[in-house]
């Protein structure tokens, strides 16, 4: 594979993916419905986060200009479906957010915002096509202005309590800044929803060089892992991620398919021929991704539980909580306030009053729109630290599993100097079964750990622990937010700090257990297990390939934000 110049989303490397046509591009292959086969120019893989590019199409105005006299003949042909289609994903937005203010990008003929006026939202498109502009403003009636993006003033800035680019990411020269862009306009609780085609999704693997989803109006095809870091990454809450399920009629789908049908595609066109025009057919291949992003705003207690002490080190306490209703009256208790200078609980949309008591006990509060797991509490927990300027974040459970007095202790190496990474280990000091652990839990903890070490060529003492103490500047240093969302985030993390040759510090610690800490399962634990085992295989792997996107570098660099407490709102 040969390689060139660098990756726009990560400034990776670039490697040659798939040889292309050598033809330059044409109006008439920016449409929507071009798919045809192998007519785009060469196609780039990035090796740190998997992104798929095509450097050799225009940029800037040159690439405007084509859209602009970009006409499709055939798109509404299947209108029927487009507006089943527009329906479903609008079905999923006011899961988020109840109608108001809606703004599309790259509206097309305006077949969704036609469908979501009918619903109640006050409506705007944006929209290069003239062709198509032009049906949305005279045949429905909408208001649709062919301006790029771009072109938005900084008075739109937190007007618009939902915002799409729906099949427009990998249309634009410069996806990041859109998503940031876009970002800017929400509302607070405003809703990002992107729909993008996943060149990682195991559809596009298999079909290969003839995968539908590269097209010579393909500028960037983001893998799902690295378009949710980007969206995390701007202080969004990710809500959903889920396969975008199209309809269309029967006839159209089969005809799609003949495009990798190889040599049978004529006998497939022969048959799509002789389907009924009108059977619809709703269908996910499983390579589009839909993602759902909330501007959540961090709730402000009436009194905080900690003030900036005005040290050179900013300490962040942060609690990732589920059901902790019950406990986080005693973790504030034990909490050395002297120590930090400011406390977030991050709710996973939690049934009962976890943030009604931590706003009670002092905690700021940021609450996700859904449960999304252990994993991806921990990524808005880290996430919200380092943007509100932390130096040093430590993460305290909720359940009160862990001692919080011990805060003190666990980030005074990193301040020191002395680590990056501080760990509470239940097992430095094996007290863990009279603390209360199962004994299946102990066994199975020592098994994996003993395992670990040798994977990692380690000797630590525990790595499943869940008090842990890190520096921003080494969180910044990893793509963390491409981790998984469940437990296994905790060894994910695990991989990233001994590929970057962190400097560890594990420090003893009590084991609590009782009825209220909470506590998974045999059967979540095996599986857990399972995926640690995993993560071991592919960091092994990754020693000789360099290819796994968890050990690469990050596409997102988290830089404080200009204001200290953004995207926070006093109890009502």
């Amino acid at each position: 594979m040969s390689t060139i110049a660098t990756c726009g989303i990560c400034q990776g490397v670039l490697e040659l993916r798939f040889a292309g046509s050598g033809q330059p591009p044409l109006p008439g292959d920016f449409a929507p419905t071009c798919h045809r086969p192998r007519a785009y120019g060469d196609l780039y893989r990035c090796r740190e986060c998997a992104t798929v590019q095509q450097p050799s199409l225009p940029d800037g105005v040159d690439l405007v200009d084509l859209y602009r006299e970009m006409g499709d003949s055939d798109y509404l042909a299947e209108e029927r479906g487009r507006r089943l289609t527009a329906n479903w994903l609008l079905d999923l937005v006011e899961r988020r957010r109840a109608p108001a203010r809606m703004l599309e990008i790259g509206c097309g003929h305006g077949l969704l915002l036609d469908e979501a006026r009918r619903r109640g939202w006050e409506t705007r498109g944006l929209e290069l096509s003239e062709r198509s502009a032009l049906h949305g403003r005279e045949r429905l009636g909408l208001d649709i202005r062919e301006e790029p993006f771009e072109a938005l003033g900084n008075e739109e800035n937190g007007c618009w309590d939902a915002v799409l680019l729906i099949d427009v990411l990998e249309h634009l020269d410069h996806p990041r800044d859109a998503i940031e862009r876009a970002t800017k306009l929400l509302a607070p609780g405003g809703v990002l929803c992107i729909v993008t085609p996943d060149p990682a999704s195991l559809t596009a693997r298999i079909a290969g060089p003839r995968w539908w989803g590269l097209l010579p109006a393909h500028t960037y095809l983001i893998a799902r892992r690295t378009l949710r870091e980007l969206l995390i990454g701007q202080g969004l809450i990710l809500s959903d991620d889920v396969p975008l399920v199209r309809s269309f009629s029967a006839r159209y789908w089969v005809e799609g398919f003949a495009g990798i049908a190889g040599p049978a595609a004529a006998a497939v066109r022969r048959a799509a021929a002789k389907l009924p025009p009108q059977r619809s057919l709703a269908l996910s291949l499983g390579d589009e991704r839909v993602m759902l992003a909330v501007n959540e705003q961090v709730r402000e207690p009436e009194a905080r539980l900690a003030r900036e002490r005005g040290g050179p080190d900013e300490v962040h306490v942060v609690l990732p909580a589920y059901h902790a209703a019950q406990t986080i009256e005693r973790v504030a208790a034990d909490l050395p306030i002297e120590s930090f200078d400011r406390a977030l609980l991050v709710d996973d949309a939690s049934g009962d009053d976890t943030v009604a008591v931590a706003l009670a006990e002092g905690f700021e509060v940021l609450r996700h729109p859904a449960n999304r797991g252990y994993g991806a509490n921990q990524k808005s927990c880290y996430t919200r630290a380092i943007l509100d300027g932390a130096d040093v974040v430590v993460m305290v459970h909720a359940d009160h599993q862990y001692d919080a007095a011990l805060v003190t202790e666990m980030v005074r190496p990193i301040i020191e100097g002395r680590a990056d990474v501080v760990m509470g280990s239940r097992l430095l000091e094996d007290r863990a079964i009279a603390g209360g652990m199962p004994r299946w839990k102990w066994i199975g903890n020592r098994a994996l750990t003993w395992t670990e070490n040798q994977a990692f060529t380690k000797d630590f003492s525990e790595y499943h622990t869940g008090y842990r103490a890190f520096s921003t500047e080494f969180l910044r240093s990893i793509p963390f937010l491409r981790n998984s969302d469940g437990f296994v985030f905790d060894q994910e993390i695990f991989a990233q700090i001994v590929d970057r040759n962190a400097r560890v510090v594990e420090l003893p610690i009590p084991t609590r257990y009782f009825l209220e800490a909470s506590s998974v399962s045999f059967r979540a634990s095996v599986r857990y297990g399972l995926e640690t085992l995993t993560v071991l295989a592919r960091y092994r792997v990754d020693e000789k390939r360099r290819r796994w996107s968890l050990l690469r570098r990050p596409a997102v660099d988290l830089q404080p934000t200009a204001q200290s407490a953004p995207n926070s709102e006093p109890v009502p």
